[in-house]
């Protein structure tokens, strides 16, 4: 008997949305035209990636060159003067850009022999590649090297001057 109830219900419900409404006919169209919306959409959030991504080229190419701080002999630094803002960019074309990728130079002052500040330097920057991996950008993408102290930012004669030679620098290749 329920069985008889089921189907009774069944029916009678189609037979007045179908038949009386008239809603079966009008249902299929608002599906078409939200699987044409959803194309759409998809459509729009690539063109909003691909606006991202040459955003974010831009402004890593007016950034230039970011650079981190280090204390005399130490490996270890002050990146917080490379911004949330620049890692997350940056980390945006990298994930999206298979050819970019990204130099880091470490440098040191003229304190200790040459192939001490040599590998001091490549100290720094191995420092600062674990700094980005730790952020969520790809370690394979990441280039370092040292220049040691061949190429400095400031006169190395005196204490503000070796401070700034005492540095990472951050560039990304695109």
């Amino acid at each position: 008997m329920s069985v008889l109830l089921v189907l009774w219900i069944t029916g009678s419900s189609y037979w007045y949305v179908c038949k009386i409404r008239g809603d079966c006919m009008a249902a299929t169209v608002p599906a078409e035209e939200v699987t044409d919306t959803a194309d759409a959409e998809v459509q729009t959030a690539e063109q909003a990636l691909m606006a991202s991504i040459d955003e974010a080229r831009a402004f890593l190419t007016a950034s230039d060159v970011q650079k981190g701080f280090f204390a005399s002999s130490s490996a270890e630094g002050d990146m917080s003067g490379v911004s949330d803002e620049y890692i997350s960019k940056l980390k945006l074309v990298i994930d999206n850009d298979t050819s970019a990728r990204i130099e880091v130079t470490g440098h040191t002052d003229i304190t200790g022999t040459e192939s001490y500040n040599m590998a001091l330097g490549l100290r720094r920057a191995e420092f600062v590649k674990s700094f980005l991996t730790d952020k969520g950008i790809s370690a394979e993408k990441i280039v370092t090297s040292s220049k040691g102290p061949k190429e400095p930012a400031a006169s190395n004669s005196t204490r503000e001057g070796r401070a700034a030679n005492r540095r990472t620098e951050i560039k990304i290749i695109i």
